[in-house]
């Protein structure tokens, strides 16, 4: 009888053991993996650090993916399978237009649009009657060009000609042949056709003109969204991140090589020696939701006045700006 008890009490003890590894294990293997993604270009170069360095944080694994398009980002986000990306802002105020399942973390690319010539040409009156070759026809950055075409007093229908190629990477070709005197172009393809055609000079900075007339901000190009739910259930993580993010933002500025080595390493692919002209350029910063709302506002007005659609009808209300608990 005590040998039977005996019997029976090991191998309770043996099940208990298996099933403590058990839930141990299935603990581990339900344990939180952050996805974050991004297109390729000045937002994956912003989070360059982060993205090939990999720091724990908030002691969650992070997973990063860099894709090629805004648009498979944003099906990454409306699916659920992203948990913070970075996106063209007006994207994001389209996406909660929709579904009301993202906030908005901050801002992060400040405008990386500027006109270039092969002409000597020392003032913005001076492209009155001239031809400017642009990429796409009434998309988000023409439209913003042509924002401080007017605030400089040059009506862009009747005072300048434009010539459109389908997209930012047929300028180079038309530029660096002579085809084309003047453009529209955004980093790092400026840094690319300097490159090649040294005599290239920067007669309009975008960024700066509009620095002029908003207030003092640039327009916020890019910005760094979060899944609603997953900032519910993380608010934790989502702080650590955002400190992460800011100082990954500083470091990419100070150490504009070894950004874009990184860079390059994580999929950006433009030389290395035009990136690290071009970071200076791109105009990384992040800026906190609160801090970097007027600038948001200020800019989403400027497309939607020129069509609601770009930026899903109207205005975000409060709740899609991100307030840490």
């Amino acid at each position: 009888m005590k040998k039977t008890f005996l019997k029976v009490l090991f191998m309770f003890i043996c099940f208990g053991v298996l099933f403590a590894a058990g839930s141990k294990e299935q603990t581990s293997k339900d344990s939180v993996k952050v996805k974050i993604v991004m297109p390729t270009g000045a937002p994956a170069v912003s989070i360059s650090k982060l993205v090939y360095e990999k720091p724990m944080i908030n002691n969650l694994e992070t997973e990063y993916e860099v894709l090629a398009r805004p648009e498979l980002v944003q099906s990454r986000i409306m699916s659920g399978e992203a948990d913070i990306a970075i996106v063209p802002t007006n994207l994001a105020s389209v996406i909660y237009s929709k579904q009301k399942n993202i906030r908005l973390l901050g801002s992060i690319i400040w405008g990386n649009l500027y006109v270039i010539s092969s002409e000597p040409i020392s003032s913005i009156n001076e492209l009155k009657g001239k031809t400017i070759y642009s990429f796409g026809r009434n998309i988000v950055p023409d439209i913003t060009s042509k924002e401080i075409f007017k605030r400089n007093g040059l009506d862009p229908d009747k005072d300048l000609n434009f010539e459109y190629v389908a997209a930012i990477v047929d300028i180079p070709p038309v530029f660096i042949s002579g085809k084309a005197k003047i453009a529209i172009a955004a980093e790092p393809v400026v840094s690319m056709i300097m490159t090649k055609k040294p005599d290239t000079k920067i007669i309009l900075d975008i960024p700066a003109e509009w620095k002029k007339f908003f207030g003092g901000e640039s327009y916020p190009q890019a910005s760094v969204v979060v899944n609603a739910e997953f900032a519910k259930k993380h608010p934790e993580y989502v702080v650590s991140f955002l400190k992460e993010l800011k100082e990954s933002a500083v470091w990419v500025n100070q150490n504009t090589p070894q950004a874009a080595d990184y860079s390059g390493k994580i999929g950006v692919e433009i030389p290395k020696l035009v990136l690290s002209k071009a970071i200076p350029k791109l105009n990384i910063s992040f800026a906190e939701a609160e801090k970097a709302r007027r600038a948001v506002e200020g800019y989403l007005k400027v497309l939607a006045e020129a069509d609601p659609k770009f930026i899903g009808g109207k205005l975000p209300d409060d709740a899609f700006y991100y307030k840490a608990k």
